[in-house]
């Protein structure tokens, strides 16, 4: 049986990052335990996957990606030791013209493939919650929301918590704001409303959210503050890509 190992971002916090664990909840779902053993971030491995996650610069030579994006347009990372990559899917349309300027050939084949967790995972719903705003902070400026949000109002979700935690509150609440992307993306995988939050600035900056919302053709929209939510800012669209046919564009089946 032919191993694939999975590049991805292990957080040491906790369960880790929720956005980066369903990396490998959505391999193990889509790849074909007939033909492949998945294992993880391990070396000289001759098959690698980059999948779920701004994780493209640390893809080695030939690994195959699977709906990952870049993670800065300046690669601030000091990654992208590739020469060549298999390119089966893209996050967005910025992720595809940095590789292309790269002089790889990347399809017109958008989707981040948390977007697919739907069809693999039913959430457990807290009725608790159907009211409230959840929100869901990046990982770096969680500690910035704790014990500062009125509770009557919202409900503060730890994205470092297990992913399934994670999603079952993200599916419960009314309505997500978040400054962690795959909080906006998960919440549109299940039509859950939604609104980018952007209060304190991150390491990376905004690239990979310009490329999820231009893959959505969604309208670059964000508030500043908790303060400034509004129903009438809310992206109710969900998800308005083809999964079906993202799913068919992962390479081990």
């Amino acid at each position: 049986m032919k191993k694939v190992n999975l590049i991805y971002y292990k957080d040491k916090s906790f369960y880790g990052n929720f956005g980066d664990e369903l990396s490998k909840f959505i391999t193990e779902s889509l790849i074909n335990k007939e033909k492949y053993e998945l294992v993880y971030n391990q070396h000289n491995i001759e098959v690698n996957i980059v999948c779920i996650g701004s994780y493209i610069h640390m893809a080695k030579n030939n690994s195959f990606v699977f709906g990952s994006g870049i993670r800065t347009s300046n690669n601030i990372e000091k990654g992208h030791h590739y020469t060549n990559l298999n390119i089966c899917a893209v996050r967005g349309p910025l992720t595809k013209k940095f590789l292309e300027d790269k002089k790889l050939t990347v399809p017109e084949l958008y989707g981040d493939p948390a977007l697919l967790l739907p069809k693999f995972y039913t959430p457990v719903i807290e009725p608790m919650l159907q009211d409230k705003i959840g929100v869901v902070p990046h990982k770096s400026n969680y500690d910035k929301y704790t014990n500062k949000l009125d509770i009557n109002k919202f409900y503060l979700i730890n994205p470092t918590n297990n992913w399934k935690s994670v999603i079952n509150a993200i599916c419960s609440c009314k309505y997500i704001i978040s400054s962690s992307l795959h909080g906006l993306i998960c919440s549109d995988a299940y039509n859950i409303p939604n609104l980018w939050l952007d209060e304190f600035n991150l390491q990376e900056g905004d690239f990979k959210f310009k490329d999820y919302f231009q893959s959505q053709c969604r309208p670059y929209k964000k508030i500043l503050s908790v303060n400034e939510f509004d129903e009438k800012h809310l992206f109710t669209d969900g998800n308005r890509l083809n999964l079906d046919k993202l799913a068919q564009g992962f390479p081990f089946v």
